[in-house]
């Protein structure tokens, strides 16, 4: 394996070696949820951190989502990728506690809307 010093070039090397992509820019084109966010059409509750590396939050195109009434942008200050732990001792999760509640907030919705979506 060659010598990979960073967060794009490892990118590089394993979407196009074992995914079949030319690379990261067409993975990142083809998978990326701000390029579908227009046509979601069931509810959906996107939960991002601001300070997430790896999907800046600065990339959204939130005129976008805020037109779609089938999506809710979570978005909370800190959290990184795909993590929010509270604590390390013992490990406590923000998102074990939010999920439920966001569960419940999308039932409240399609229950308000006479169980369509």
């Amino acid at each position: 394996m060659k010598e990979l010093r960073t967060i794009w070039e490892l990118e590089e090397y394993m979407f196009s070696r074992f995914y079949g992509w030319s690379g990261a820019a067409e993975y990142y084109e083809k998978t990326s949820p701000k390029n579908k966010v227009k046509d979601v059409c069931k509810p959906l509750v996107w939960i991002n951190s601001r300070d997430d590396f790896l999907t800046p939050f600065q990339d959204y195109d939130l005129d976008t989502i805020r037109n779609n009434p089938h999506v809710v942008l979570w978005s909370t200050a800190a959290g990184g990728h795909v993590s929010f732990v509270d604590s390390l001792f013992p490990v406590t999760s923000y998102l074990s506690r939010a999920v439920p509640e966001c569960v419940e907030l999308v039932c409240q919705f399609v229950e308000e809307q006479g169980g369509k979506s």
